[in-house]
């Protein structure tokens, strides 16, 4: 199934930390398979801030590519923001990452349908579990590919 970045953070937050010894292999193989390689680590570049007295993690979401050579632009922000203002339609704005084909098996996907049914029929469901609603339930049948 093919997830953002947020979608892979928020579904590590839906994943249960406890279980039977064989489900907790399988979340462990899920965890995996929905964390960030060495190079979206790079390239997403998370850190932490504190805005308000909390403490909230960021990452680079976007980034500038060169219409012309395809590559992503390079350079201090000023440089950066120069270059787009001289030749705006030079440039165009893309997804760090974009979204990844993430492989879930049965057990869990079952595990992650069941958590956002139950935050549903109590009416808790959270905005930022949205679209991971929609792909694991209301598109379930078309879009679901269980491994």
């Amino acid at each position: 199934m093919k997830l953002s970045v947020m979608e892979r953070i928020n579904i590590l937050g839906l994943l249960p930390e406890k279980g039977s010894y064989s489900n907790l292999k399988l979340l462990r193989v899920a965890k995996e398979a929905l964390s960030f390689t060495e190079s979206e680590n790079k390239l997403l570049n998370f850190r932490t801030e504190e805005v308000k007295g909390q403490v909230k993690t960021f990452w680079n979401d976007k980034i500038i590519y060169d219409k012309l050579t395809n590559k992503p632009v390079e350079g201090t922000i000023d440089f950066i923001m120069r270059m787009v203002n001289a030749n705006p339609d030079n440039f165009e704005m893309r997804s760090t990452v974009g979204e990844v084909d993430i492989k879930i098996g049965e057990v869990v996907t079952n595990m992650i349908v069941k958590t956002l049914k139950d935050l549903e029929s109590r009416e808790v469901l959270e905005e930022k579990y949205f679209s991971i609603y929609e792909k694991f339930i209301e598109n379930k049948d078309t879009n679901l590919k269980i491994v």
